[in-house]
């Protein structure tokens, strides 16, 4: 087995893939870039001198062993159909993958019916700009497919020094992207949010360190401790007093309100399902009803 590799679609995830596998060893064949711009695609030559760039996947070729379909989620399964009618290569030695946490892998059932071996190859990291191969090194994948495509993963994240999750359901893989969503998505909206009720009296370099050193301390909390004991201040200690007070401050915030309610009610779940003394069970039964209104 080969490691030969082509991609369509070098956006965010697929750049930065494409750049961490070449810089392990992997040759980086043909890149299909669709309709980009030709600033973008004289960027991608910069990154990719010794590969073909092309437009169309009717120029893909066929001197890879892994394929890649970083294509939006709306478009995978129609660029793996314009593959099957167009490639006229055998699929029977090679590996396609698309990145997506959420497309099924049936998706790219067009090629699994002419040979391919076919799953989901899913990183795990948030890829908010283009060309960061950090971003697809020592992070997790998850993976959902054929036994066949399953070595081939199992390569690729041992060649990217990555953990690969195995699932066995199309449901648990919406679940871990859903999982993933929250823990990263949620932790931006959240921090931006904070910054944005700090801005009118905190200068700007004082709310972006503050912010850091949060993120930092409550990382640090969720690395050593088990469940409700990363929690920190009112929830942690009980205060109904103190999150009666947040909750009339935020009174005519109504969007941001909500997510106070909803992210500490699932904090006071969580104290509740651990809490084995009744008087302070009690007490959070009681701040439970305070934050359901």
């Amino acid at each position: 087995m080969g490691r030969r590799f082509s991609l369509v679609g070098p956006g965010r995830v697929g750049s930065s893939l494409a750049l961490a596998l070449t810089k392990r060893g992997w040759r980086c064949d043909t890149l299909v870039t669709g309709r980009s711009p030709k600033s973008a695609v004289r960027e991608l030559q910069n990154h990719f001198p010794s590969s073909r760039i092309v437009q169309t996947s009717l120029s893909l070729g066929s001197r890879f062993d892994v394929l890649f379909l970083t294509v939006t989620d709306d478009k995978i399964e129609e660029t793996a159909c314009e593959l099957a009618k167009s490639a006229s290569f055998d699929w029977e030695r090679k590996s396609v993958f698309h990145v997506s946490g959420f497309a099924k892998v049936d998706v790219l059932s067009s090629l699994e019916k002419l040979g391919a071996a076919v799953g989901a190859f899913h990183p795990i990291s948030p890829f908010a700009v283009r060309y960061v191969p950090e971003r697809a090194e020592g992070i997790s994948y998850d993976f959902l497919g054929d036994v066949t495509a399953l070595a081939m993963a199992r390569r690729l994240a041992l060649a990217l020094s990555s953990r690969l999750i195995v699932l066995k359901s199309e449901r648990e893989r919406q679940i871990l992207h859903i999982a993933s969503v929250i823990v990263s998505n949620f932790t931006v909206i959240g921090s931006r949010a904070a910054e944005e009720m700090l801005a009118g009296f905190v200068d700007r370099r004082d709310i972006d360190r503050l912010t850091h050193d949060l993120l930092a301390s409550t990382l640090d909390n969720l690395e050593n401790s088990d469940g409700g004991k990363a929690l920190t201040g009112p929830l942690a200690r009980a205060d109904e007093e103190v999150i009666s007070n947040h909750l009339k401050s935020l009174a005519n915030k109504h969007t941001l309100l909500q997510f106070y309610r909803s992210s500490s009610l699932l904090g006071i779940e969580m104290l509740i399902n651990e809490e084995r003394d009744p008087k302070r069970r009690r007490n959070l039964t009681k701040i439970k009803k305070l934050l359901e209104g």
